[in-house]
């Protein structure tokens, strides 16, 4: 009986130690942690996994929808993650859940530096292509550098925040030397700048161009190098419309002249700096009646720092010529006068020049000596 229990008992103990060396055999699953990745209309964020052991390497993929933000910091927990040359994020998971924390901030305008700046003239509202639109056609920007004796070369970065509205394949840099603006008596080096944009593949909206220069000849120093932002609204082709004031011009005519109170005249004014894709016209035909004072008078809507050509004919039309045909035209070696205020001369070789807001031009107009013969 002693025997048999003993038997019994020794069966038992090799078998829970059977089991015991079993249970010491099986391999144990690693712990995981969780990634919980924010939520906004800002941007889009994806992590190439969900769940992680620690020591794992995570991938994080960020991509603004708010073109106003910039991106500054991705966080994992407390931790700043590192950013990969192809803009990605990357961290190394801790032995802990993970939440993802996106900091942005709004992208700030930066229109000067002491090495480059941009030209106070520039239009940032600009427009796409339309009809009478010319393939050569490009909507400027133009920047002033630095007296920087010797810059021949500009290195230069430019990317558009919304590649939808201006794609960077859109834009083109182009160097202007003081030889380029003053002749062979200018230099190679290089005093401003065009960056060119291409109406036929920009997209309303709104971006910012982020535009850095270094120069070529010596890059070491703050004062070589600049980085300008500014903001771009793109609008369809007509929709641009450009500030006015209301300015009045007189045409004083001499008494020599053989007309009469009443006698009708065209005049066209003709604008130099003409927009295109603006809602303001080429030129404008004005029907006017001279005055008892010999005068003819018109009020017109002057766009600001615009030029303007202006030609008069006799008649309440104005005739189509080929360009030099000046017989029809009344006035040639105009004498110029412009406001007193101002003391600015407003007309000068058949334009009518930059005015300050409300100037008042006045022209003595000559007869034209072709009309004579």
């Amino acid at each position: 009986m002693n025997k048999i229990l003993t038997t019994i008992c020794l069966c038992a103990l090799l078998l829970i130690s059977g089991i015991t060396f079993a249970a010491c055999g099986e391999k144990t699953q690693p712990q995981t942690y969780t990634i919980t990745l924010p939520t906004s209309i800002d941007y889009t964020i994806h992590a190439d996994k969900d769940v992680a052991e620690a020591g794992q390497i995570i991938t994080l993929t960020i991509t603004l929808t708010n073109t106003e933000l910039v991106l500054d910091n991705v966080l994992a927990n407390d931790t700043i993650c590192e950013k990969n040359s192809d803009g990605t994020y990357f961290f190394t998971m801790p032995a802990e859940n993970v939440n993802i924390t996106v900091q942005t901030s709004q992208i700030q305008e930066v229109l000067s530096t002491n090495f480059v700046w941009l030209d106070d003239d520039n239009l940032y509202t600009i427009t796409q292509s339309g009809e009478g639109t010319f393939d050569w056609y490009t909507r400027d920007i133009n920047i002033t550098f630095a007296n920087k004796q010797g810059m021949s070369i500009v290195k230069n970065t430019i990317t558009s925040s919304n590649q939808n509205t201006i794609p960077n394949e859109a834009i083109t840099f182009t160097p202007v030397t003081d030889n380029d603006i003053h002749g062979a008596s200018g230099s190679n080096q290089i005093v401003k700048g065009v960056i060119e944009i291409n109406p036929f593949q920009i997209n309303p909206g709104t971006t910012y161009l982020t535009m850095e220069f270094i120069n070529g000849n010596n890059t070491i120093g703050s004062s070589n190098r600049g980085t300008l932002i500014v903001k771009i609204t793109v609008v369809p082709y007509g929709e641009l419309t450009l500030d006015t004031v209301k300015e009045e011009l007189v045409i004083d005519l001499f008494s020599e002249m053989q007309y009469s109170t009443g006698d009708t005249f065209c005049l066209r004014l003709s604008d130099n700096d003409y927009v295109d894709g603006s809602a303001n016209p080429r030129y404008v035909d004005y029907v006017l009646k001279m005055e008892s004072i010999r005068k003819l008078t018109l009020e017109f809507d002057y766009i600001l720092g615009h030029s303007y050509s202006i030609s008069l004919v006799e008649g309440d039309t104005y005739p189509e010529i080929n360009v030099g045909y000046i017989q029809e035209f009344i006035f040639e070696n105009s004498i110029e006068s412009g406001d007193e205020e101002s003391q600015y001369t407003g007309y000068y070789n058949g334009n009518l020049m930059y005015m300050d807001a409300n100037d008042k031009v006045t022209i003595n107009a000559e007869r034209n000596s072709a009309l004579e013969e």
